[in-house]
């Protein structure tokens, strides 16, 4: 039964949530975005000998970025990222933390140096699948390894979704794309500068593409406060779009 007490196959015809924290993730994906398509545009029209420069200034600004948008959530404007806007009154109010912060930390780092070693035995492995099977690099690397990468955050925003609450289940999927986008791949670059290895953030007119329009559908359901399950349809559309082409995507088309 629905919410209204009649009987369909929709539980919630709309689902509403706070979008201001949501937006401000999407604002800062909005200047990621900036940040791919400029160092493109300018290799396009003729200027390839300045755009590893622009990419590492760029990217020192980005990480700057970063910082100040996590000054953002957790100091000047925390109510952003701890309500999530669900119109959850009346919940009781959190426990003693089941683990202490050091403990913590130890598992977080022990986990993450996991997922170092994990991911180096990975891209071996998907280099031998890609010459002996029918899988081209870029479906596994754009499609198929985010979805088990990201495993865990797809579960935990589900299962707040299906406890509807909305709030947290954007926050947890936008915040995940935030975090790659302003820290991962400026952080990527800087390492590669250190290590004195050529990285830029031109990544091609089709990759800069795809993002960049992806945010834009993104900002288009999240900037109203509102949801329904025709929206979320149409995002698991545009992402099954996206896996199509990328299945017939050759190296040579993301030059």
């Amino acid at each position: 039964k629905r919410s209204d007490g009649k009987t369909g196959i929709v539980k919630e015809k709309v689902v509403n949530f706070m979008a201001e924290g949501p937006m401000n993730s999407v604002t800062m994906l909005l200047l990621s975005c900036l940040s791919f398509m400029l160092p493109t545009v300018f290799s396009s029209v003729g200027h390839e000998e300045h755009v590893l420069p622009l990419s590492r200034v760029g990217a020192c600004i980005i990480m700057v970025c970063y910082l100040a948008f996590l000054a953002f959530q957790l100091f000047t404007h925390s109510e952003f990222l701890s309500g999530s806007g669900d119109g959850e009154e009346g919940d009781e109010p959190p426990g003693p933390p089941m683990i202490s912060k050091w403990c913590a930390i130890t598992v977080l780092f022990s986990a993450a140096l996991a997922t170092a070693v994990a991911s180096d035995y990975l891209v071996d492995s998907v280099e031998a699948v890609v010459q002996g099977g029918t899988l081209n690099e870029t479906f596994i690397g754009v499609i198929l390894l985010p979805i088990v990468g990201n495993a865990c955050e797809h579960a935990a925003a589900v299962r707040f979704a299906v406890q509807d609450r909305p709030g947290l289940a954007i926050s947890i999927a936008v915040g995940s794309s935030t975090q790659i986008a302003l820290f991962v791949v400026p952080f990527s670059v800087l390492a590669a500068w250190a290590l004195d290895v050529d990285m830029t953030l031109d990544f091609g007119a089709l990759h800069t593409n795809v993002v960049v329009i992806s945010v834009l559908i993104l900002m288009s359901v999240v900037s109203t406060g509102h949801s329904n399950w025709l929206e979320g349809w149409m995002l698991m559309s545009a992402y099954a779009f996206i896996a199509v082409m990328y299945w017939f995507a050759e190296s040579s088309d993301l030059s």
